[in-house]
């Protein structure tokens, strides 16, 4: 993670927004950002699609790879550069990734060899996949930053967003990739979307919402404020909470949490729609043999899901390519202009997972009190179908939605660049702890993690829990592991890498690293010294829990000199069991340490 004080401030910072359907960047300059908010300029790039038709801020998340791997293009580019191949039937040897984001969702382990697939279902690292899109992107964003006031590259910042209910491997894996591409680790950081989208409401000018004043606004953005960020993107709905503190800072007060219920959803509904039409096995063969006019098919759905408001009575109608109509056997007559007809109710029911968003909102506003606003931000908010539905279903609530929504994240993460203080706490959204043993108390400790080792009876798998779940940990908390032992007398053991696993909990007090509700999510690794361990290292762990990442630091007990260490994610099988011997009497042991 980068190091950034309070009293440092870059020249320049790039927040790139890697959505599942949709991705931009967005950037500002230190001279910007010392202006008033009102005066405050942030720059946006503008994608032009013939495709779709228009100038927007944001392109398909979609990249594409020639034939032998090598990286083509991104984007809308990307799109018409694979329909031109189609429609040539020479698309078939190159690889088209689309909204390949929500890979990661939901996913507490994850491998560095992680893949994913393309068009044809052809596997390929999903690692290379990330990192040469946010080469491209960078690249493009360092081309405009030169052209508009040329900057020095170690004196820009990136934001790399990530969704808030994201596993910590998955956030890892998405740093590890925009290294890949380039950014210097040094200068990186990541945000989390429902915070960067809180930073940006509470900086938007005066008569930004309409039937609200700005006091009003300020008021519910005040000291002791709290309200609720509804980030809804398309693949994910991202749900936080926040809390003005004295000083301005945000401090979460109920885990990030939500669901994969955003607007793909609704496009996926419809496909299903489309595919009982022409019939699964026929229209499968029409997605890999008709690709542009399939995309096309696409296309004229999300103008069409976009206009939808509630109060549409009318059937609607979505132009259908005539090639599909023709070869999916579709009842759709001439005469009709190619347009399909889908019946108001019908196609209404496309977005039926927004029931599930407002099952989780309900459950949220139950268990928290004193949250008058809702801030609904992301592409997916500005469905007037799904925003009326929000404020139908909480009338006591005043619910807003900034004009651009679907900057939110990104431009908010662009300021929070500039103040990563600004979000001061969050809460633990898993218990987390290390692997320890402890002397078998017969009644205390389950015997089948009874073990006799080095002739002491002890309990192996014993989770010391480290933090909280529903815990609020400030961002320059720490959670400290004293006395921590390790043996090396034997000779071969003196440049040993010693290594701790780290364990996720969805329970408040697990008993042991192997219940059902653990995991394994990663491994501190720690380097020995140039000259080789001691016979015997009493070391201490620092974890920081408060940040947007995890951090780990290592220290020598006894003079808080720190060790080289890392904190890794993303192993590619977990680590097994091996405890270290010793002689001493009355300690504990982890895998691959000694608790004293």
């Amino acid at each position: 993670m980068a190091t950034v004080g309070e009293t440092y401030v870059p020249g320049a910072v790039v927040a790139i927004d890697f959505g599942t359907t949709y991705t931009g960047y967005a950037y500002s300059f230190r001279s910007e950002f010392q202006k008033s908010n009102e005066a405050r300029e942030i720059f946006h790039n503008s994608w032009n699609s013939s495709l779709a038709g228009n100038l927007s801020k944001k392109a398909p998340t979609v990249a594409l790879f020639e034939e032998d791997g090598t990286f083509h293009s991104f984007g809308y580019d990307a799109e018409e550069k694979y329909t031109e191949l189609a429609e040539a039937k020479t698309h078939h040897e190159w690889h088209y990734y689309a909204r390949f984001k929500m890979q990661l969702f939901d996913k507490m382990t994850l491998t560095r060899n992680f893949e994913i697939e393309d068009q044809e279902g052809r596997t390929c690292q999903a690692q290379t996949v990330f990192s040469e899109s946010i080469r491209f992107l960078k690249k493009a964003a360092l081309d405009e930053i030169n052209e508009r006031n040329p900057i020095a590259e170690e004196d820009i910042h990136w934001v790399l967003t990530v969704p808030a209910i994201w596993n910590e491997p998955a956030k890892q894996f998405m740093r590890d990739a925009a290294v890949k591409a380039g950014i210097p680790a040094n200068q990186l950081m990541l945000a989390l979307e429902p915070k960067a989208a809180a930073i940006y409401c509470r900086t938007l000018k005066q008569g930004t919402f309409s039937g609200i004043s700005k006091e009003d606004v300020i008021g519910f953005l005040s000291a002791g404020g709290r309200y609720m960020i509804l980030d809804m993107g398309g693949g994910t709905v991202d749900i936080a909470v926040h809390e003005v503190s004295d000083d301005g800072t945000l401090t979460e007060i109920i885990p990030s949490s939500g669901g994969d219920w955003g607007g793909t959803n609704v496009d996926g509904a419809f496909y299903d729609f489309i595919d009982a039409k022409i019939g699964k096995e026929d229209a499968k063969k029409l997605k890999k043999t008709k690709q542009s006019h399939w995309m096309k098919l696409q296309n004229n759905f999300e103008v069409k899901k976009r206009k939808l408001n509630k109060s549409t009575e009318n059937d609607i109608r979505v132009d259908i390519p005539p090639v599909l109509i023709v070869e999916g056997n579709l009842d759709i007559k001439l005469w009709n202009s190619y347009k399909m007809d889908i019946p108001n109710k019908e196609f209404k029911a496309f977005f039926a997972s927004t029931v599930k968003i407002l099952g989780h909102v309900k459950t949220i506003l139950s268990q928290v009190e004193g949250v008058n606003l809702i801030l609904m931000v992301g592409g997916y908010s500005q469905s007037g179908f799904v925003s009326n539905q929000i404020k139908e279903a909480f009338p006591d609530q005043t619910v807003l939605i900034p004009p651009q929504a679907e900057v939110a994240v990104m431009d908010g993460a662009v300021m929070f660049g500039f103040e990563p203080w600004t979000v001061s706490a969050r809460m633990c959204r898993h218990t987390y702890g290390i692997r320890i043993m402890k002397p078998f108390a017969q009644g205390k400790h389950d015997p089948e993690h009874r073990r006799d080792v080095n002739l002491q009876d002890v309990c192996i798998n014993i989770f010391q829990k480290i933090v909280s779940k529903g815990e609020i940990v400030k961002i320059n908390d720490k959670r400290v592991e004293n006395t921590l032992i390790s043996g090396h007398w034997k000779e071969n053991r003196k440049h040993l890498e010693m290594t701790i696993p780290i364990f996720a909990s969805t329970a408040d007090n697990p008993k042991y690293t192997t219940d059902p509700s653990c995991q394994q999510i990663g491994i501190i690794t720690i380097m020995p010294p140039t000259a080789g361990w001691p016979s015997s290292v009493k070391y201490c762990l620092e974890v920081y829990f408060g940040r947007t990442e995890f951090d780990v630091r290592v220290f020598n007990d006894a003079k808080r000199e720190e060790y080289q260490s890392k904190f890794d994610l993303l192993e590619e099988k977990e680590i097994p069991h091996v405890p270290q011997p010793t002689t001493r009497a009355g300690v504990k042991t982890t895998s691959r340490c000694v608790i004293s």
